[in-house]
């Protein structure tokens, strides 16, 4: 992106949508970043307005602070070797002495522990991104270039243990050092006539790729939830019916390795929560046969469903989208054939269609990057892991129940309901739900991390996380509930849950604490209707209130009881937090 055209992205938003305050934290003139940086943020939210503040040159630590008073809902902290040290930039007279290179490194670790505190406290409020050092070292090294001087070495060992320690806080991300020559594309971003005149030491490519970086770090997509897989060419090299369970391979001493990465990025990504299943023309005998093979660079229990037929390969896909109970617009699909990824794509538009290079390593390797980007998520939590036996639960679950959810069955599942009143923000698992969940949503709102904190900032809020197990075991935390309450009314801005927890009952459990709370009379749901919502309008005709288009839906407790029917489970309430409502 050019600085005319991020102009013009800002002039024709100007002033339009809901506002969405932004800290741009540094000690050089950000003039040229701060606009791009806006575009970016602009592009990324397109219902919404951005600004982007600043605060004053060469004041690092006095920019974070401005920015933790700030109403900025998220901030980036770029860090330039001038701001651990003015004598290592452009405009210092400071001398590269060897006495001043050795109060250099003697210096440095004091003020990453200073940087690192304020990062920290700025992390409790707001999401952060850190951007490290993208401008070289002075060139005051005694070697040549092509050889790293010790001095250079020692501050780039310092550098890392800093971002490691402040990648550990609450709420900091941090951009990879690797990914800094990706921003230059023409060579160094340094410019030093910009340094000289005005302070701003980047170039535009530079300040373009920066922005562009920190807007997909702080707004990230939400990750896909599954992964469907093809197997003869794609998890392993051969096609197994004709050359045998032995005959297909993935080593690389058969020069069929590229399988055995790929193979090794599925595992990783089970072992991140992500659903792994697979559609594959075949007989399910030779398949079964060939997954059971010991020296599977994967655990093969992973994949789950497994559909072999010689049926399109659409209808398996739909198969394993029924199992999992999630939109074709979660899952990926991987296979080495074009025809079968037109065929499903044509079939489920949603879907996301990668085709495997299976010849060649470079494409590969982009694919393996482009699985860790659709996966990828800031924090992981302990329901990732459970995410794949609950699935395999609810399967179960079906099929005891012989498709039907009647209170009788329900009470066979010796279920138990928790409803955990928190306001424990560093949790991360909440705001996971309430950005990646569809079809039981209450209105589809996507917020961040500065926005979910000021929320539980407020007075009167509710925060309900809602948990469940039964005989087939734990679904982990698995529903969130938020609103402010009022006097003897409670406001419900978000409700979620996810899809497998469904036709348990949990959301009438859920509807009955709230009505259980002290005094409450009324309860306000803040709703819209989505394209994907469906579960949550089916429930709210169920609950009598009627769902059609959008705004607040009153629910006063008269109502509720008159309909209130026998509920299947037991319910175990815990609190947490000063400003919880028990």
């Amino acid at each position: 992106m050019t600085l005319n055209e991020a102009l013009k992205i800002i002039n024709a938003r100007k002033g339009t949508g809901e506002q969405k305050p932004h800290f741009l934290v540094c000690g050089f003139e950000p003039l040229n970043l701060a606009t791009l940086l806006r575009a970016h943020l602009l592009q990324r939210l397109p219902d919404d307005d951005v600004d982007v503040s600043a605060g004053l040159y060469g004041d690092l630590t006095g920019n974070l602070e401005l920015a933790m008073s700030s109403a900025a809902i998220a901030a980036a902290v770029v860090i330039e070797w001038a701001d651990i040290d003015p004598r290592m930039g452009l405009r210092s007279a400071g001398g590269w002495s060897n006495s001043a290179k050795a109060d250099i490194l003697a210096a440095t670790p004091r003020r990453y522990a200073h940087l690192e505190t304020l990062i920290a406290r700025l992390g409790a409020r707001m999401p952060v991104v850190i951007v490290p050092p993208s401008l070289p070292l002075p060139p005051f090294g005694a070697t040549i270039r092509g050889q790293a001087s010790l001095i250079e070495l020692e501050l780039e060992s310092q550098l890392a243990s800093f971002l490691v320690q402040a990648g550990r806080a609450a709420g900091v991300r941090v951009l990879p050092r690797q990914l800094m020559p990706e921003l230059m594309p023409n060579g160094s971003g340094l410019d030093p006539r910009g340094e000289f005149l005005a302070g701003c030491p980047h170039t535009i490519a530079c300040s373009n790729g920066i922005a562009e970086t920190v807007t997909a770090c702080l707004w990230q997509t939400a990750p896909k939830k599954g992964l469907i897989t093809d197997l003869d060419n794609t998890l392993w090299a051969g096609i197994v019916g004709e050359l045998g369970v032995a005959g297909v391979s993935w080593h690389q001493e058969l020069r069929t390795q590229a399988h055995g990465l790929y193979q090794q990025m599925l595992g990783h990504l089970a072992s991140s929560g992500v659903l792994l299943g697979v559609a594959s023309k075949n007989e399910i005998s030779a398949v079964e046969a060939a997954l059971a093979r010991n020296d599977l660079l994967m655990d093969a229990t992973a994949l789950f469903p497994v559909c072999a037929s010689w049926g399109p390969k659409s209808e398996s896909v739909a198969r394993i989208l029924r199992v999992w109970n999630i939109g074709a617009s979660d899952v990926v699909f991987v296979d080495d054939s074009a025809m079968e990824l037109e065929e499903v794509r044509q079939s489920f538009p949603g879907i996301t269609c990668i085709e495997f290079p299976q010849k060649d390593a470079g494409k590969l390797w982009k694919v393996l990057g482009e699985l860790r980007d659709l996966f990828g998520k800031p924090t992981f939590t302990h329901e990732d892991t459970l995410r794949q036996a609950s699935i395999r639960a609810a399967s179960h679950l079906q099929e005891a129940g012989g498709g039907q959810a009647s209170a009788e069955f329900l009470r066979s599942l010796a279920g138990t309901v928790n409803v955990q009143w928190t306001m424990d923000a560093d949790d991360k698992r909440a705001l996971d739900l309430i950005n990646k969940t569809n079809q039981f949503n209450l209105n589809g709102r996507r917020i961040n991390e500065g926005e979910w904190r000021r929320l539980l900032a407020e007075s009167g809020a509710v925060v309900a996380v809602v948990s469940y197990r039964d005989k087939f075991g734990p679904l982990g935390r698995i529903a969130v509930l938020a609103g402010i309450r009022s006097g003897n009314e409670v406001q419900i801005s978000h409700w979620v849950m996810s899809c497998r927890a469904f036709s348990r009952m949990i959301e009438h459990h859920t509807l009955d604490v709230l009505f259980g709370m002290p005094g409450v009379e009324v309860i306000e749901f803040s709703f819209q209707a989505t394209e994907r919502n469906q579960p949550l309008q089916t429930f709210l005709r169920a609950a009598g209130m009627v769902a059609n288009g959008e705004g607040v839906i009153r629910l006063p407790r008269t109502s509720y009881m008159q309909g209130r029917t026998e509920l299947p489970h037991q319910v175990s309430e815990t609190t947490e937090g000063l400003n919880g409502p028990r």
